[in-house]
């Protein structure tokens, strides 16, 4: 009904709009009829292809309401067949679909940003491998959905499992202790981050104070030191408090 309307007044206003130049030419009553005529059938087609397409339209719904109606019927002998319920079928399909969302931010996001939600990443790896064993899995679309995931899951752990190396130079020339590496902007940006490149490296480093140029040193990921790495590093603050000066 509104659309009908509305091309009804489109076509009042186009004769509308044409009465005043009519005018100016001084029409003869005839011509002005012959106008009016043409105009009035002009609208009697529109509002003709308005009611055919309202009629459509009528069509269409119906056989999209039926075809709903048969989707979900075999849907539900589908679920019927699996033993699920169509509650467990749709939480199913939100998690997969909350899961999916998170993975699409994360790969916008830098590796320096992945590292903090590497456990995040893990734990999100672990629940496809449970989803892809779930009775829901059976149905190839989210098979292929789950499956797809674990690929971009996999491509997102590896990305940040690259191991970060730094090549030690000399004193005189770079400065290079564990405390002026750790400064480093691209290291941690963070000087008492020094003992996690220590407790990283104990195979080579055994006093932090002596370092060698040319030692290709591991770079820990974190922004924090872990509990072990704080106790090493008290323990060398002790073990530094309590030598004789001098030492």
């Amino acid at each position: 009904m509104k659309t009908t309307l509305s091309f009804f007044l489109i076509a009042v206003l186009l004769v509308a709009l044409s009465l005043p130049a009519l005018a100016q030419e001084k029409m003869t009553r005839d011509e002005w009829q012959t106008q009016m005529t043409t105009a009035k059938s002009r609208v009697a087609q529109l509002q003709a292809q308005v009611a055919k397409l309202d009629s459509d339209k009528t069509v269409l719904m119906g056989q999209s309401t039926k075809l709903d109606a048969d989707l979900k019927s075999c849907e539900d002998a589908l679920y019927a067949m699996l033993g699920i319920t169509r509650a467990e079928a749709e939480s199913f399909d939100k998690e997969l679909s909350d899961i999916e969302k998170r993975i699409d931010e994360m790969q916008k996001m830098s590796d320096a940003e992945l590292v903090t939600h590497r456990d995040e990443l893990e734990r999100m790896q672990t629940r496809l491998k449970e989803m892809s064993g779930h009775k829901m899995a059976l149905i190839p679309r989210y098979a292929d959905r789950i499956h797809a995931d674990q690929d971009k899951v996999a491509a997102l752990l590896q990305g940040i499992s690259k191991e970060k190396t730094y090549t030690v130079g000399t004193w005189s020339r770079n400065r290079d202790c564990l405390w002026n590496i750790a400064r480093k902007k691209d290291i941690y940006d963070n000087a008492w981050m020094w003992p996690k490149i220590w407790q990283g490296n104990r195979d080579k480093i055994k006093d932090p104070d002596r370092i060698k140029p040319k030692w290709v040193l591991k770079i820990p990921e974190g922004k924090e030191l872990s509990k072990e790495e704080k106790s090493a590093a008290n323990r060398y603050y002790r073990k530094k408090a309590a030598a004789p000066s001098g030492q």
